[in-house]
């Protein structure tokens, strides 16, 4: 291959690479005359101003530069445009900047404003704009490649492509879309819904129910007053101070919750960690491990290749199914049933309040009697074996393979305690 195919085969490659992250966002490419040409950048600006009254709302519609709205104790509107106008002389951005104008209008619901840009075919600017408004009146924002800031507003909606979203101190209800970049929420009075993609989402203080549609990034929530429900691919998930319940679904990245309501996780390949929950931990994943400590209510886990490690858990029911790892629960109460595959139990309950039911499949089965009491016991090992370290004494049986162990039968008013297994070993310990 020749030099020159060689240098066309890269630059066809770089075009294509660069193509494909422009198509999907990760990058913005404006071909403009300032990329290739020794352009000066010139600033100018337009004010405007309305006295009430005027509508409920208010409405911007922007592309290509910032927003930023503030609520202040003033009761009119003060509307800044900046406009930044890339061009080889300041005769040729004058000449722009005149065309480029802020417009303005009231159809009695709502006051939208915009620019002229829309008219141009290449643009070579940016429209960056600062408002105020009373506090507590609602905003509509439609915007793209450029930061929006909103602060003592009303109820909120605010679409953002490929721009950060940063809304605090909302009064009223807060829906955000955005893509590629972060959001930040903090302080919100009623619901908050979130749509957002390949960014990360930190949201602090709501005090209505909590909605997030997300996809490759973090989503960080802490003191969220009402429900909270997160569906994600590719999402991790911290959470802190979840008064109401929470529902998690996600894929390939952690969970991390603490001090959280009732709640059910859905993922696939996830780690998960619950810490100091309420009422209910209910949990489907896949080929990663589970934690969960601090616990007052009912645990249940459906997995497969998932470790479970559980400690502190006082409830009515405990219920988990996995495979090929281990599962280990100290200080829990409960009804307790454990069905395993490949893997290792380790199992030091508290006195018991409700039997306990194991049953594995090449799987060992270690069992920590709790504090001397005396339940009516059974064991049960295929091809496997028994090992009674108490000093009580208790009656073995061996036939067909099968080696059962059985104590203490005649306690028959307090919870019983049944563990089976093949191929492998059934310790009882002190």
């Amino acid at each position: 291959m020749k030099a020159k195919e060689i240098i066309l085969l890269i630059l066809i490659i770089a075009a294509g690479v660069t193509f494909y992250h422009a198509h999907t966002g990760r990058i913005y490419v404006d071909i403009i005359d300032h990329i290739f040409f020794d352009n000066e950048k010139f600033v100018y600006e337009e004010f405007q101003e309305f006295e009430p009254p005027f509508p409920p709302q208010l409405q911007v519609i922007n592309a290509h530069g910032d927003i930023e709205i503030q609520g202040t104790d003033e009761g009119r509107i003060t509307v800044s445009l900046e406009k930044t106008i890339w061009r080889r002389n300041e005769e040729h951005a004058k000449e722009i900047a005149d065309k480029l104008k802020m417009t303005i209008d009231n159809d009695g619901r709502q006051l939208t404003i915009s620019t002229t840009q829309g008219e141009f075919r290449r643009r070579n600017f940016r429209t960056n704009f600062r408002i105020s408004l009373p506090l507590g009146m609602d905003i509509e924002v439609n915007n793209s490649y450029g930061t929006v800031k909103a602060a003592k507003v009303g109820n909120t909606n605010i679409t953002n492509r490929h721009g950060k979203i940063i809304a605090s101190d909302i009064s009223g209800e807060l829906l955000i879309e955005n893509s590629y970049k972060d959001i930040e929420v903090d302080n919100v009075q009623s619901d908050c819904q979130i749509e957002g993609k390949h960014a990360d989402v930190f949201v602090n203080g709501v005090k209505g129910k909590t909605q997030i549609i997300h996809q490759y990034g973090k989503v960080h929530l802490e003191n969220i007053s009402q429900d909270v429900n997160i569906e994600g691919s590719h999402s991790g998930v911290y959470g802190k101070n979840l008064m109401g319940s929470v529902e998690v679904t996600t894929s390939y990245k952690k969970i991390a919750l603490f001090d959280v309501g009732p709640t059910k996780i859905r993922a696939r390949h996830s780690p998960v960690e619950v810490e100091g929950a309420r009422e209910y931990v209910d949990i489907e994943d896949n080929y990663s491990k589970v934690k969960v400590d601090n616990l007052q209510g009912d645990l249940i886990v459906d997995g497969k290749n998932l470790g479970v490690y559980g400690k502190s858990i006082i409830g009515q029911k405990i219920y988990i199914t996995s495979s090929y790892q281990n599962v280990e629960l100290f200080e829990f109460s409960g009804k307790t049933i454990i069905f395993l595959e490949h893997g290792e139990i380790v199992l030091d309950p508290s006195p018991l309040t409700h039997p306990i039911e194991v049953k594995g499949k090449y799987a060992g089965i270690k069992f920590y009697w709790p504090l001397r009491e005396k339940y009516p016991f059974e064991a049960r090992a295929k091809n496997g074996d028994i090992k009674w370290r108490l000093p009580d004494e208790m009656s073995i049986q061996e036939e067909n393979h099968m080696s059962t162990v059985k104590a203490f039968l005649e306690e028959k008013e307090k919870p019983s305690i049944f563990l089976s297994t093949s191929y492998s070993t059934i310790r009882i310990e002190e």
